[in-house]
C-alpha cells in the first residue's frame, strides 16, 4: 500500500490542520481492512500528489501585486485594477492574470478532493470517529468552496458596468488579495459577514409560511449568521429589488416563483405555503450549497444583461457592495484623522 507523503514546502495547497485530517483518514481506512482499503488509499495519495504539484505550478506564475517589465510594457497591481475596473462580464476572464485561472483550478480540485475524502468516509468507515473524520473533511471544503463563492461575488462587482469605478476598483483590489494568497485565504478572515451568513444558512430550515420570512431569519440569527447581513435588508429604505434578493436567499426559490406563490397566498384560505427544503439533502452537502448559490447568481446575472424585473444580484452582491462601501469611508476617514487604515 503507498504511503501518503506531503512535501514539506511553502506551496502546498494543505494547511497543517488540513495535513492532519487527511492522515488521519488515510490511517483510518488503511486500517479499516475493507476490500477496497488499499485502492482508495492508492487514491488519496494520487490526488494529494496532484494538488501538491498544481500548488507549485501556481507558484510559478508571479503575484498580481509584482511589478513586472517586458520590453516596453510594464505591468502592476495599479494596471490590473485600472484594466480590470474598465472590463466587462464578457471579457473579464481574458484580462485576469493567469495566476488567477490556475488558482481556480486549484480551488476545484482541492474541492472535489474533500468530496472524495468524505464518500469515503461515509461508505468504509463507521462509528463516531468516522462521522467526526467527515465533519473535518468538509470544513475544509466549505472553506475552498467559500473562496471561490466569494471570488465569483467579487467579479460580478468588478465587471459591472452600470457600478461606480471606485467601487469596482475596491472589488479588484479584494480579488487580487485572493489571487494572491489563494493556498492561505480563508473568507471567514476577510469577508466574516459572508462566511457567517453562509454557515447559517446551510443549517437552516426553511418552512414558508406566509413567506413572510420571520421564521427563517430567527433561524439565521440562532444558527450564528451575523445580524449586519440581515440588517442591510430590513432598514427603513431598502429597494425592492434587495428584498427580492433577500427572499430568494432566504427562501431557495426565485423572485419569479415566490411572486407566484403569494399570488397564490392571497387566494388561498389560510393563507399558508410549505415550501420544499432544497438545501436538505442526504447526499453531496457542498454540491447543494454550490448550487443555491450559482442558481440565485446565474438567475441576477440574466436579468442585468436583459434588464427584466427582478433582483439584479444576489443577496450576497448587494451586502458585498456595501461592505466594501463602508470599507472606503472608514479608509477615508482614518486618512482624515492621520490614523492607520
Amino acid at each position: 500500500m503507498k504511503k501518503l507523503r506531503f512535501h514539506d514546502s511553502s506551496n502546498s495547497p494543505f494547511t497543517p490542520d488540513e495535513r492532519i485530517t487527511i492522515e488521519d483518514i488515510y490511517k483510518a481506512i488503511r486500517d479499516s481492512k475493507h476490500v477496497t482499503a488499499p485502492e482508495v488509499c492508492a487514491a488519496i495519495v494520487q490526488k494529494v500528489t496532484c494538488l501538491e504539484q498544481l500548488g507549485r505550478v501556481l507558484a510559478d506564475y508571479p503575484s498580481p501585486a509584482a511589478q513586472e517589465r517586458l520590453g516596453g510594457r510594464q505591468r502592476g497591481l495599479d494596471t490590473l485594477v485600472d484594466r480590470l475596473s474598465r472590463s466587462t462580464i464578457a471579457n473579464f476572464d481574458f484580462l485576469v492574470p493567469t495566476r488567477a485561472l490556475v488558482g481556480r483550478t486549484l480551488d476545484m480540485a482541492e474541492t472535489n478532493f474533500y468530496r472524495l475524502l468524505q464518500h469515503v468516509c461515509q461508505d468504509l468507515l463507521t462509528g463516531e470517529a468516522a462521522q467526526e473524520l467527515r465533519e473535518q473533511a468538509s470544513k475544509w471544503l466549505r472553506a475552498c468552496l467559500y473562496t471561490m463563492l466569494a471570488e465569483t461575488v467579487l467579479t460580478t462587482i468588478a465587471a459591472d458596468e452600470h457600478l461606480d469605478r471606485v467601487v469596482r476598483r475596491e472589488a479588484v483590489l479584494a480579488l487580487a488579495q485572493i489571487w494572491d494568497r489563494r493556498l492561505t485565504y480563508r473568507v471567514s478572515e476577510f469577508f466574516p459577514i459572508l462566511d457567517a451568513a453562509w454557515e447559517a444558512r446551510r443549517r437552516i430550515q426553511v418552512v414558508g409560511g406566509t413567506l413572510a420570512g420571520t421564521h427563517e431569519m430567527f433561524e439565521l440569527f440562532r444558527e450564528g449568521c451575523d445580524p449586519e447581513f440581515v440588517d442591510y435588508f430590513t432598514r427603513p429604505d431598502p429597494s425592492t429589488d434587495e428584498i427580492e434578493a433577500f427572499r430568494e436567499f432566504l427562501f431557495a426559490a426565485s423572485a419569479e416563483d415566490l411572486d407566484r406563490l403569494a399570488q397564490t397566498l392571497a387566494t388561498t384560505a389560510g393563507g399558508s405555503i410549505t415550501l420544499p427544503d432544497r438545501m436538505a439533502t442526504a447526499g453531496d452537502e457542498a454540491t447543494v450549497f454550490y448550487e443555491f448559490f450559482y442558481r440565485r447568481h446565474l438567475l441576477a446575472t440574466a436579468r442585468r444583461l436583459s434588464n427584466h424585473p427582478g433582483p439584479k444580484r444576489t443577496a450576497e452582491g448587494y451586502v458585498m457592495i456595501h461592505y466594501l462601501r463602508e470599507s472606503m469611508r472608514e479608509s477615508d476617514e482614518n486618512s482624515a484623522s492621520g490614523l492607520p487604515d
